[in-house]
């Protein structure tokens, strides 16, 4: 198994066993205490990073908590793995004392996570009855003039993880809480922060809903509106059980339900751009992510793997546009031009989806026209012609 699959599967797996077991706030704590550095063996010790940033969170606050994750991230390769967990466990510890209001004191890094965190501890404050009766309410306040957010969208994702917390982790359960969602941007949201929290059982919770000899179970098994949501995310658990094999996922992504296939390897996409987020410099990034994509045995296969990373990427924003450009400029010679081209046009829905969260816009609208490019990336062909 490779490293970043091994520490990620760690992670969640730590994360998992924790989530609504642990108190967040402990009386005896003194808000002004000193965080300890996690050193030595504990560098790889996912509690000790947790009780360092619960002890800032307390201290300076989740704004501070997050400045120093953020920093310790850049150094370790082990926190980057764990920051999303990380944040999750900070938005929980600021959730718990000043509810949703606690969106105001956090930022974007590692994956949002410090905002699903937060979403996580308003739910379990509600309760599993109140959470389910009141879906339709827990976000709302997060809407400006009747519009989507940012902090909206992130706070629907983190509704699907709350409700695995207080369903006991009950993926059935939890999916048709999403359904009391009311539009259906919000209710694909919500599916797949249930299908990522069901990653955190892969150590021992939740096993009824994690097959290592089915690792696309339960998606053959739950009702056809949840299907692509789970399949997105569990060519995360298929990578995991075995043994970070690439290939193998394609071709069981290859063996999924009719009509779901590009759904697994796009996740499987994500699953590249997560492996790779370690390598440096930029063009080893951008060739690593090109091999492990070429992998698949068409071009529709190698093209939905490109789609799956760049959103990825995206979500992460941690290399901006270079990251993208590096990318999709690997994939940019005559034998990959179908995949070249498919990362030009998930970068560009990417931004557009991006841009609409952060405009109120609607970001269902139609598909954008053949060579409307408007994000920083060029059309297939360009750099050859200013070359």
């Amino acid at each position: 198994m490779s490293g970043r699959v091994r520490i990620l599967l760690a992670v969640l797996v730590a994360a998992g066993l924790a989530f609504g077991a642990a108190r967040l706030l402990e009386a005896g704590d003194r808000p002004g205490a000193s965080a300890a550095a996690c050193t030595g063996a504990e560098k790889l010790d996912f509690a000790c990073h947790e009780r360092r940033a619960l002890q800032i969170t307390r201290a300076g606050g989740a704004a501070a908590a997050l400045r120093d994750l953020e920093r310790q991230a850049k150094e370790s390769g082990y926190v980057r793995a764990a920051c999303h967990q990380l944040t999750h466990r900070i938005g929980r510890a600021a959730g718990a004392g000043a509810g949703i209001a606690a969106f105001k004191s956090g930022e974007p890094v590692c994956g949002a996570g410090y905002y699903h965190g937060v979403t996580e501890a308003v739910m379990t404050k509600l309760g599993a009855d109140d959470a389910v009766a009141g879906a339709a309410t827990v976000c709302a306040a997060l809407r400006e003039s009747g519009r989507r957010t940012p902090h909206e969208a992130n706070c629907v994702h983190g509704m699907g993880h709350g409700f695995m917390g207080v369903l006991r982790r009950k993926v059935g359960r939890a999916l048709r809480a999403c359904d009391g969602l009311r539009e259906p941007w919000q209710r694909r949201d919500c599916y797949s922060g249930v299908f990522m929290e069901n990653h955190a059982g892969a150590g021992g919770a939740a096993q009824d809903a994690l097959r290592p000899d089915a690792p696309l179970h339960p998606c053959p098994t739950v009702a056809r509106r949840y299907k692509t949501a789970c399949y997105e995310r569990q060519s995360t658990y298929a990578l995991f059980v075995s043994d970070g094999d690439f290939a193998a996922v394609f071709d069981l992504c290859a063996r999924a339900e009719r009509g779901f296939g590009g759904a697994c390897r796009r996740g499987l996409g994500g699953d590249v751009a997560a492996e790779t987020k370690l390598v440096a410099p930029l063009h080893a990034q951008a060739a690593s992510r090109r091999r492990l994509c070429m992998l698949g045995d068409s071009a529709r296969a190698r093209a939905d793997c490109v789609t799956g990373a760049v959103g990825q990427i995206l979500q992460d924003l941690d290399g901006g546009p270079a990251q993208l450009d590096a990318f999709c400029a690997a994939l940019e010679v005559a034998a990959t031009q179908p995949e070249h081209a498919a990362c030009l046009r998930a970068s560009e829905l990417g931004y557009r989806a991006l841009l609409a969260q952060q405009t109120g816009g609607d970001a269902d609208a139609p598909p954008i026209a053949a060579g409307d490019f408007v994000c920083h990336l060029k059309p297939p062909g360009a750099r050859r012609r200013a070359q």
